[in-house]
């Protein structure tokens, strides 16, 4: 019957109401239950939000990590911490990767941060026989490579001039002192990055390809592909043996270099251990030193825009505790200006900086220059600071195009304009390469504050 449907149908309404609004209230409240619930996350170590610093221990009970949070003041170790809605939990390491590498038992007090590096330095000269100047500059990469994440870029360490014993040698003392050190006999992007490790890399000479692949990736920010669609940094410390020139010059400017010379002095023989002995003593100290200036870093790159140490970039991984300590300064000074004496070299045979010196003085004083003339200015300042090898017009016309400095076709000759902004795009090339090339009057890009041309 239509009327006993219409009431059924009614009736079904009334009920059905309800239970829906139920059912709603029902899922909303599981939805807010399942908000509230903390998720976890497994981490190796970082730096939260509110200054809150999570470190990766070594276990004292059993093979394997614990985690270290400190708070600023204090610390407390544990296989888990809740931040906010976030459990941070120890994270399970192959036994494999447990062994090559070295992890603080806890943290231990070390004086001063002077007197902590003086005792390093004297390490080095006791059990490596090395100069105390190269003593203390190896010592500055340690300190240096437990701040890697206070820096545009982790530094890296070019180390040459001797033998692969010697070198072995010297990666097994580092391996004492370094963050998380890692020996490798290659460099590959499946190495455990998310360990953040100071590599300690005897690898075979790599192509300059390859090499500006490591370099451009060592950079805070910058990532690589991984598995599954994947990204994630590769970026960490390095101290690499090069064993060639050409080695060397794959790793570019941004790193440092160091000549490590053979000894006939009887050396100390390091177990393993005494090495294990003096990593659970120093390993501790160097992580309260971390602990203790993570803020400190910040506030001081955050200020300045990088860290500099006696006039030079070190990427801003020293604490200003041991930077601005004046004997430390003068034992390292002459190690540094010796580098930036060395990029200076190197630089002066760049063909794209000997481009820009060409072009600085016929930019001042006419309206174009052909690109012949460049190439017979251009060889004509490498020849005479001893580069053998000369360029012809097509290749410094490639070269040119690299820079931005394009040209025109005048008729006869392929030309540079000094247009407005031609001239002003060399005064930015001079001022990116760091030329101090003369000031010219009346010149107003010359007088840009914002470059470094001077005379």
């Amino acid at each position: 019957m239509p009327g006993s449907t219409d009431l059924e149908s009614a009736v079904l309404v009334a009920f059905a109401v309800p239970l829906l609004a139920q059912g709603d209230r029902t899922v909303e409240n599981q939805t807010d239950n399942f908000q509230e619930r903390p998720r976890f996350r497994e981490t190796h170590g970082e730096r939260l939000a509110n200054g809150v610093v999570i470190e990766s221990v070594e276990s004292s009970s059993a093979d394997g990590v614990m985690l270290l949070r400190w708070d600023g003041q204090n610390y407390e170790i544990g296989s888990q911490f809740q931040d906010g809605s976030t459990i941070y939990q120890a994270p399970y390491l192959h036994s494999s990767l447990f062994e090559a590498t070295r992890f603080p038992c806890g943290v231990a007090e070390y004086g001063t941060p002077p007197e902590l590096f003086w005792k390093v330095v004297n390490l080095f000269c006791h059990y490596l026989g090395v100069s105390r100047g190269v003593a203390a500059f190896l010592t500055h990469v340690v300190v240096g490579s437990w701040f890697p994440d206070c820096c545009a870029r982790p530094i890296t360490l070019c180390i040459s001039g001797t033998g692969m014993d010697r070198i072995m040698q010297l990666f097994r003392f580092l391996h004492i002192f370094c963050r998380r050190p890692l020996m490798v006999a290659e460099l590959s992007p499946s190495l455990p990055f998310f360990l953040r490790p100071t590599l300690l890399v005897s690898a075979p000479p790599m192509s300059a390809r390859a090499g500006g692949f490591w370099r451009a990736s060592n950079y805070r920010g910058a990532f690589v592909s991984g598995p599954r669609g994947t990204v994630r940094s590769i970026a960490c410390s390095k101290i690499v043996f090069c064993e060639t020139e050409a080695a060397l010059e794959a790793w570019g400017p941004e790193a440092f270099h160091i000549a490590l010379l053979p000894t006939s002095q009887e050396l100390p023989f390091l177990t393993e251990q005494e090495e294990a002995r003096l990593a659970a003593e120093f390993q501790p100290q160097f992580l309260m030193l971390r602990l203790r200036n993570l803020s400190v870093m910040d506030q001081s790159v955050a200020s300045s825009g990088q860290t500099k140490f006696a006039g030079l970039e070190l990427g801003g991984n020293l604490p200003a505790c041991i930077a601005d300590d004046p004997e430390i300064v003068k034992i390292l000074t002459p190690l540094l200006e010796a580098h930036e004496q060395e990029l200076v070299a190197r630089r002066s045979l760049d063909p794209l900086v000997a481009i820009v010196e060409a072009t600085w003085a016929p930019a001042h004083e006419g309206k174009e220059i052909s690109t012949a003339q460049i190439a017979q200015r251009v060889n004509d300042l490498l020849r005479n600071r001893g580069e053998s090898l000369e360029y012809s017009a097509k290749e410094i016309g490639w070269k040119l195009k690299k820079l931005g400095l394009h040209r025109h076709d005048n008729g006869s000759n392929r030309v540079l304009r000094f247009c407005r902004e031609m001239r002003r795009r060399i005064h930015q090339l001079a001022a990116q390469f760091g030329l101090k090339l003369p000031k010219v009057v009346n010149c107003a890009d010359c007088e840009d504050a914002q470059l470094i041309v001077q005379e």
